[in-house]
C-alpha cells in the first residue's frame, strides 16, 4: 500500500514539475514576442547633403622641362642645383669644338678672299692710270677695260662679303648659350660622362595632380569646388578644378582611371603627398527609404507619403525634388505603414 503511495505521488511531483516548467517556457514565449514587438518600429533619417568625395593626389610643377643641353665643351656653369632662375638667364655655355676647325677653314677662304679683292683693285688702278695717261684715240680701247676692271673688283668684293658672313655664323656657333626658357627651379645633375650637366627646370607654379576612377568620374567636374591639405592637415588650401583628361592616363586591375587637376599655392611642396575632398551637389537618402516608389516624410510627427523622386548612385539614393536638406523621412517603411500614422 505504501509503495502504491509513493509511486501515485512521484507521479503527481512530475506532473507539477512539468506543468511549472511549460509554464515558465510559456512566459518566456511570450516575453520575447513582446520584445520583439517592442523593437519593431520606425527609424527617423534626417536628410543630408551628399558627404565630399575624399581621394588623394600629388603637387607637381604645372611645367616641366628636360632642356637640351648643346653639344661640345662646357664653358661655364652659371647656376647650381634647386636655383631658382628667371626667363631668359644665362644657365651655361660651351664651345661647340667642332665648329672651329670650319672657322679655321673659313678663315683661309675669306684671306683668299681678300687677295681675290686687293688684286682686282690693283689691276682696276693699273688701268685707269692707263687710261688717263693714254690719248684722245686710246681712251676709245681702253675704256672697255677700265669697265672690266671695275666689274671685277665689284664681283671680289661681292665674294669676300658673302665668305666674311658665313664666317660670322660659324663664330656665332662656336659659343653657344643656354637661357631658362620660363621662370622656374633648376635641378643640376653633374654625374653625366661627357661632362656636361643634364638640366631639369620646373615652373614655380604648382599644380595639384590626381586621378580619379571610371566610376567616381560623373562626379567630378571642372570648377568644382576641391579642398587641398598636406598628410598632416597643413597647409590647407580651397580651389577648383581646372581640368578633367578625358582619356584614360592608367589602368590599375581592368578600371581605368582619369587624371584631373587644380592650381595651388606656393605653400605645398614639389612632390608633396595630399589629401582632397571634392564637394558633391545634392541630398543623399538611404535605398530602405523608398518603399513602392514612395518615400514618407515626419511631419508633426506623422507619416506624410510623397511620391519618390530620386536617382539611383551606389547604396544611396540622390534626391531629385520633394525633400529638402534637415527634413526627416522614414528609413525603414512597409506595407504597415500608412500616411498619416504617428511614427514618433
Amino acid at each position: 500500500m505504501k509503495k502504491k503511495t509513493l509511486v501515485i505521488s512521484s507521479i503527481v511531483v512530475a506532473i507539477v514539475l512539468f506543468a511549472f516548467i511549460g509554464l515558465k517556457l510559456m512566459n518566456k514565449s511570450r516575453a520575447a514576442k513582446d520584445i520583439n514587438y517592442e523593437k519593431i518600429g520606425y527609424e527617423i533619417y534626417e536628410v543630408k547633403e551628399v558627404p565630399a568625395l575624399s581621394m588623394s593626389g600629388k603637387i607637381i610643377a604645372n611645367k616641366t622641362q628636360v632642356l637640351n643641353v648643346p653639344s661640345g665643351k662646357l664653358d661655364e656653369l652659371k647656376v647650381k642645383d634647386d636655383q631658382e632662375v628667371k626667363s631668359g638667364d644665362l644657365l651655361l655655355r660651351v664651345t661647340n669644338t667642332s665648329v672651329q676647325d670650319e672657322i679655321n677653314n673659313q678663315q683661309s677662304v675669306v684671306s683668299k678672299a681678300n687677295r681675290s679683292v686687293t688684286s682686282a683693285n690693283n689691276a682696276l688702278n693699273s688701268a685707269q692710270e692707263s687710261y688717263n695717261q693714254a690719248d684722245a684715240e686710246s681712251k676709245v680701247g681702253l675704256k672697255g677695260e677700265v669697265n672690266k676692271a671695275q666689274q671685277d673688283l665689284n664681283d671680289a668684293n661681292s665674294d669676300l662679303s658673302d665668305e666674311n658672313s658665313k664666317l660670322t655664323d660659324l663664330q656665332n656657333k662656336l659659343h653657344v648659350n643656354l637661357t631658362a626658357p620660363f621662370d622656374g627651379v633648376v635641378s643640376v645633375d653633374n654625374s653625366s660622362k661627357d661632362g656636361l650637366p643634364a638640366i631639369t627646370i620646373n615652373s614655380k607654379q604648382k599644380i595639384l595632380q590626381a586621378s580619379v576612377s571610371e566610376y567616381d568620374y560623373a562626379k567630378v567636374h571642372v570648377n568644382d569646388v576641391i579642398t587641398i591639405s598636406g598628410i598632416d592637415g597643413v597647409p590647407t588650401q580651397t580651389t577648383t578644378i581646372t581640368k578633367i583628361n578625358q582619356v584614360p592616363t592608367n589602368q590599375s586591375k581592368g578600371t581605368s582611371y582619369y587624371t584631373y587637376s587644380a592650381n595651388v599655392n606656393n605653400n605645398f611642396l614639389y612632390g608633396q603627398s595630399v589629401k582632397l575632398k571634392i564637394a558633391q551637389h545634392g541630398l543623399q537618402i538611404p535605398t530602405s527609404a523608398v518603399y513602392k516608389g514612395n518615400i514618407y516624410k515626419v511631419v508633426k510627427g506623422k507619416a506624410q507619403k510623397i511620391k519618390a523622386d530620386v536617382t539611383k548612385q551606389g547604396d544611396f539614393y540622390l534626391v531629385n525634388s520633394g525633400v529638402s536638406k534637415g527634413e526627416k523621412i522614414v528609413v525603414n517603411p512597409d506595407a504597415k505603414l500608412k500616411d498619416g500614422e504617428n511614427v514618433k
